[in-house]
């Protein structure tokens, strides 16, 4: 039965990727695209059952419902009805704090919920759930267990977050710095291998959080004097106004702050750049027509260029080359409206006519704009069963903002139809033209806030050194010296708390200005380098004069794993196969100098994915889940070896059955 492994189809795999707040899910493999659903992490108690459900449940009155009758008895069921409020998060329960299990039964819940909102079947389709590195073996054996015998699959693979994101990139030896909502985890990744870990953030029971959450916090108490809200807060800071400036180790805050009044090389002053990063626009005087309809540039012709769109037909034709001759005609217009564009540019520069665009992170001031969507239940009149609505109102529930502050949807805006209520006969009863009915609207608010120097200050220091010194110690905490290069060369940032404009460029500016050390002042002994490679001679030469037989690591521009898992041919270490298995763990025969580092660089991501790069790669543990799912489930015809590599990713039906869930100690799917 254990030959069942590898005969499940792209499109019947789910992959769930949990997260404190989001969940990525999507059901197939097939396509390698950002997640198509993104699921909010939490879950609601219903307030009579006590079941878990995914959305609020609260109690209104019923379209139609007389108000003295409902007072006199609020537990009548036919004057109350239940509805779900699929936008409140109050009494919400979130089961993922830092990346740890909190509640195992709210989490059991929407696993189950998320299971059953994507899929349709439950015996055939095989999960692939990814694990964060603080789920602890006891916490994995309970989810196995409950997915098990809840959704009827049948196989489950665990990832570990980290090996995910390694699967998404190209890169065997790597460090993946994952900054979430209220945690941070540096793992280090040497040869498809786990090599170290170290981690931030513990909201329970100390509640010592750390990353995104923090410079929220940071920003929320810099603009309290302004009345800013937590949501205006998280807001502002995903705006491209909030930014980390350059790490400027002289200065006083250990960033360059920008001045009053800022100018620039030429001593002119400059304008100041629109917010949002919307550029200025220039409304240039109507063109002259020509007298074919179109528009001459402006430009006085004088001899032959006044006659320039005028041919000779005649001669053309005669000649017997016309294709050639239009084209040729069309090279020499095209350069020549090319570099009158640039004579004009260059022209105009000097004049000073139009001020230079001040950015974002030399301005002291700049405006930030709020919206906010305000939903209230307002009571309106009932007639026949509908509540009465105006023809002339939009229909897409928003009005247009122009230059408004405020803008308002109008009152039919996003309006349903409440339901009719029924007796115990089953006949339906209709309202009276004085009856009242309950609905939702929703209002869009927009406001214009003007802030300061904090959209720069909640860049915490005491935040970014606790990344930066977590980062250098998960590095040179690996035993083996030769491995920690490899790790300071391929730093890569995941997580949607990477997002923040500036961070990532902060922190490696930070870790090389106080941990690297330049090769030109470093001692390098040549007993570090390979016993067989010679040492340049003294004459001056830096050719070495001997052999050298041994393999030099070579790199590849296309992504290893997702090539294995496209094609058959899993011509990969085995390591790449089963992020687990000993077989990855290469051993090299020399040392290097890993006592300091000598290079720190941030690793390129991978450019053969243009949905990716344009959505970009902090999510890129989703990308692996989905080339990790494609090699746990659906790559068919390997050799024995291989299959047995595949069959350690996951942990199928049969051997749930014979062993219980305690066979995930002895499988290598959590990395």
């Amino acid at each position: 039965m254990a030959s069942q492994q590898g005969k499940w189809r792209e499109e019947q795999v789910l992959i769930i990727c949990p997260g404190s707040q989001t969940t990525m899910a999507q059901l197939g493999c097939g396509e390698l695209t950002p997640p198509a659903h993104r699921i909010p992490t939490r879950m609601f108690k219903d307030p009579d059952t006590k079941e878990y459900t995914p959305y609020r449940i609260y109690k209104r009155k019923k379209a139609g419902a007389s108000g003295s009758a409902a007072a006199s008895d609020e537990k009548d069921d036919d004057q109350w009805e239940y509805v779900e409020d699929r936008d409140s998060v109050e009494g919400a329960i979130y089961p993922l704090q830092g990346g740890r299990i909190v509640h195992m039964a709210a989490f059991l819940a929407f696993l189950d919920h998320v299971h059953s909102l994507l899929t349709t079947t439950y015996h055939n389709t095989p999960i692939l759930l990814m694990a964060s590195p603080q789920w602890t073996r006891p916490c994995c054996e309970t989810i196995a267990r409950y997915v098990f015998e809840k959704t009827k699959t049948p196989a489950l693979c665990l990832l570990n977050s980290a090996v995910a994101t390694q699967y998404g990139l190209k890169w065997p030896t790597l460090t993946v710095v994952d900054i979430g909502f209220e945690k941070v985890d540096v793992t280090c990744i040497h040869e498809y291998l786990i090599v170290s870990h170290k981690q931030l953030g513990h909201p329970n029971p100390f509640r010592d959080i750390a990353g995104g959450e923090i410079f929220t916090q940071k920003l929320l108490s810099l603009l309290k004097d302004k009345n800013f809200t937590y949501d205006m807060a998280e807001q502002l800071k995903k705006s491209p106004l909030c930014e980390v400036l350059p790490y400027a180790p002289e200065a006083e805050n250990f960033m360059e702050l920008p001045t009053d009044n800022p100018t620039v090389a030429t001593g002119q002053p400059i304008a100041a750049a629109p917010p949002s990063g919307e550029g200025v626009k220039v409304v240039e005087p109507p063109k002259p027509a020509t007298a074919f309809g179109g528009e001459t540039d402006g430009t006085a012709t004088e001899g032959k260029e006044a006659d320039e769109g005028v041919l000779d037909v005649a001669n053309i034709v005669t000649s017997g080359n016309t294709r050639e001759f239009l084209a040729k005609k069309e090279k020499e217009k095209a350069e020549k409206a090319k570099s009158k564009k640039q004579g004009k540019g260059q022209e105009a520069e000097p004049a000073g006519a139009k001020p230079a665009r001040l950015p974002n992170s030399k301005r002291k001031f700049n405006t930030f704009h709020y919206e906010e969507l305000v939903h209230e239940d307002v009571q309106v009149p009932i007639s026949n069963g509908a509540p009465k609505t105006e023809s002339s109102a939009p229909t897409n529930g928003t009005a247009p903002t122009g230059d408004a502050q405020t803008a308002e949807a109008a009152p039919g805006a996003q309006e349903t139809k409440p339901e009719l209520s029924a007796d115990a006969n089953g006949d339906v009863v209709e309202s009276t033209a004085n009856a009242t009915g309950t609905e939702r609207r929703t209002r869009r608010v927009r406001r214009d806030i003007e802030v300061g120097l904090e959209r720069f200050l909640f860049a915490d220091r005491r935040e970014i050194d606790r990344i930066t010194d977590t980062i250098y110690q998960a590095i040179q905490s690996i035993e083996e010296l030769y491995k920690r290069p490899g790790c300071w060369d391929n730093i890569v940032f995941v997580g949607n708390g990477s997002r923040l404009r500036g961070l990532k460029d902060n922190i490696i500016q930070t870790l090389i200005a106080r941990h690297m050390v330049s090769p030109s002042t470093a001692t390098i002994f040549t007993s570090e380098l390979p016993s067989n490679m010679a040492t340049p001679s003294g004459t001056g030469s830096q050719t070495p004069t001997g052999s050298f037989t041994g393999q030099l690591p070579t790199t590849s521009a296309v992504n290893p794993l997702l090539q294995a898992a496209t094609t058959a041919s899993l011509g990969v270490p085995g390591s790449a196969l089963a992020p687990g298995s000993a077989a990855g763990d290469i051993v090299s025969g020399h040392h290097s100098h890993g006592q300091s580092p000598m290079s720190i660089k941030q690793a390129p991501p991978p450019t053969y994915l243009a949905e990716w790069t344009k959505n970009g790669f902090e999510e890129a543990m989703f990308l692996g889940s989905l080339i990790a799912a494609r090699l746990a489930f659906c790559v068919h015809n390997l050799d024995a070896q291989t299959t047995e590599s595949q069959r350690m990713m996951s942990l199928n039906r049969v051997d749930y059955n014979e062993h219980g869930p305690k066979l995930i100690n002895s499988h290598s799917m959590l990395g």
